[in-house]
């Protein structure tokens, strides 16, 4: 899923910037949560999830040897706590979702549509997965919002199936 993470990696280059509030759903390796904390500088805030508590420590150690700790809110829980920690007066910049298998579907879009209430203007909401069908509810799901709001972009690496849908609010 490397090339496909670049990518998205690249388009959020772009539009996070500098005191932004940015959400990692699903920590993983914490690749994403560091990249994320190096774009909201000091003045901004990264929410990482995990319901994993050795994915949260091997993040916690990383992120402090990187200087970038106190950036980051390290959140025990799973994804699907995340409208529970969002403030209607604080848009959110970006949320990187890394989804596999067992990441259902409903919850997802559950999370996505308080998400998308709540991303800035030009915010991007990305969704990450090694396996392209994993993202066909939730892409149907996205092809109904509104084109005058959002913007919904799909890519696929057709060697390896990874495969990214990033939705950019207007």
């Amino acid at each position: 899923m490397r090339s496909i993470q670049n990518l998205v990696q690249i388009s959020l280059n772009e539009y996070l910037a500098p005191g932004d509030v940015a959400i990692d759903a699903t920590i993983r390796h914490g690749d994403i949560t560091r990249f994320l904390a190096s774009r909201v500088g000091d003045t901004g805030k990264v929410l990482s999830f995990s319901d994993s508590k050795s994915e949260i420590d091997d993040v916690a150690a990383s992120l402090f040897l990187s200087g970038l700790n106190e950036r980051v809110d390290l959140i025990s829980k799973g994804f699907t706590n995340i409208p529970a920690y969002l403030d209607p007066t604080e848009p959110i910049g970006a949320a990187i979702f890394q989804l596999d298998e067992q990441s259902s579907a409903s919850d997802v879009q559950t999370v996505i549509k308080s998400l998308l209430m709540v991303l800035k203007t030009d915010g991007l909401l990305c969704l990450l997965s090694e396996d392209s069908d994993s993202l066909l509810a939730i892409k149907s799901y996205l092809a109904k919002l509104p084109d005058t709001s959002y913007s919904v972009s799909y890519y696929q690496d057709v060697l390896t199936q990874s495969s990214a849908l990033v939705v950019q609010r207007h």
